[in-house]
Parts: C-alpha cells; sequence; structure tokens
C-alpha cells in the first residue's frame, strides 16, 4: 500500500481497512476505529497531538483584518449618530435621541472591535 498524501485520506484508509475486516453485522466499535486510525497514522508518519490551552485561547480567525476604511467608516457613522442624538434631544424627540444613542453604541463598539483585530494581526 502507498502512503496517502494527506491525513484525511490516511484516516479514510484506515476507517475502509476497519470496515473489511471486522464483522459487519456486529456493533461499530469506536475505540477499535480510533486504534486503527492510530496504527495507520503513525505508520505513515503523522502524529496526534494534544493542543495546549494557550492554543484553544488563542483567536482562530484565518479572515483578513478590517482595512483602515473599515475601520474609519464605522467611526464616522458612530459620529452621525452621537450627532443626530444630539439634534434630537434638542428638538425635543427623546425618543429619536435614545435610537441614534443605541446606534452610536452598537458601531462604536463594532470600531473598537475592529481596532483590536487590526492590532492582533499585526
Amino acid at each position: 500500500m502507498t502512503q496517502p498524501p494527506t491525513p484525511r485520506e490516511t484516516i479514510a484508509a484506515a476507517l475502509d481497512d476497519y470496515w473489511l475486516t471486522t464483522d459487519p453485522s456486529g456493533p461499530f466499535n469506536t475505540t477499535q476505529a480510533a486504534t486503527q486510525i492510530d496504527r495507520y497514522l503513525n505508520g505513515f508518519g503523522y502524529t496526534i497531538t494534544t493542543t495546549t490551552a494557550a492554543e484553544l485561547a488563542a483567536p482562530r480567525c484565518t479572515c483578513p483584518p478590517p482595512s483602515r476604511a473599515n475601520v474609519a467608516v464605522t467611526v464616522l457613522l458612530a459620529l452621525a449618530c452621537l450627532t443626530g442624538a444630539l439634534a434630537s434631544w434638542i428638538r425635543g424627540e427623546q425618543g429619536w435621541a435614545f435610537a441614534a444613542i443605541i446606534g452610536a453604541t452598537a458601531l462604536a463598539s463594532e470600531a473598537g472591535d475592529n481596532l483590536r483585530l487590526r492590532r492582533a494581526h499585526r
């Protein structure tokens, strides 16, 4: 048998072999299947490692960081909402002022998150 090029194909080959060598009418034994997969992976030079707590806590986002334009537009929209809130408050329309304050808060939070993501990707 030749070495499969990827770990996924190695696992598939191990499961195929497991299905061919076990009784099909019997129950599926996950421990035996895992042992078979581990044997195949080790036999082909792959290793199974555990992740540390630091690796689990690290952000896993592989998306590109927000652009400067994205951050700038979000900040400008937050400022526009604050201006609208102030204008509404001066005119005595407290309902619209409250709605604008909620929008400004959400946009400011989004801008803060975007800035943190930009700094984390440096």
